[in-house]
């Protein structure tokens, strides 16, 4: 047994079909009235034009109601794009600051680094000259002596000033 519900879609549904090229022409009947024209409508017929209208109108109201709350998601979407690209936008200020930080850092690190390796290598020059002194004191004491065995050198030192 087919339930009464089913046999009644179906029966609408074939009423429907049986009253499309009838319905195209109903709008024109609507405005001149029920009995002008070239098909006049039953009570049945325009029972389901009018059930066809109200379903139209429905369908209408659902798709008004369906592009509103769309508009709103879309309004709620560019709202969380918009926040998300400020923070992206503060991440970059902060991904720069850091950057910067960085940089200034090892520059530090570089010019201290630098001081302190003046301050060893002018002590390695000194301790360097520290042992050539010696060794030139050496020899000039050297060459002192030499000039009290000859006159040529003792001249050369007193030219110069070292005796």
């Amino acid at each position: 047994m087919i339930p009464t519900r089913i046999l009644f879609i179906l029966l609408v549904c074939f009423m429907l079909l049986l009253a499309l090229p009838a319905a195209s022409h109903a709008e024109e009947d609507r405005t001149r009235g029920p009995t002008t024209g070239d098909v006049v409508l039953s009570p049945a017929d325009r029972l389901i034009l009018e059930a066809i209208n109200r379903t139209n109108d429905r369908i209408d109201n659902l798709s008004n109601e369906l592009n509103g709350r769309i508009d709103n998601l879309s309004n709620e979407l560019n709202g969380r794009i918009d926040k998300i690209n400020d923070r992206i936008d503060n991440l970059w200020i902060t991904m720069l600051g850091g950057f910067m930080g960085v940089m200034a850092f090892i520059g530090g690190l570089v010019f201290w680094d630098r001081r302190t390796f003046l301050k060893r290598a002018q002590e390695a020059y000194r301790d360097e000259m520290s042992g050539d002194r010696k060794k030139i004191e050496a020899m000039l004491a050297g060459m002192r002596k030499l000039s009290e065995q000859f006159p040529q050198v003792r001249e050369v030192l007193k030219s110069f000033g070292l005796l």
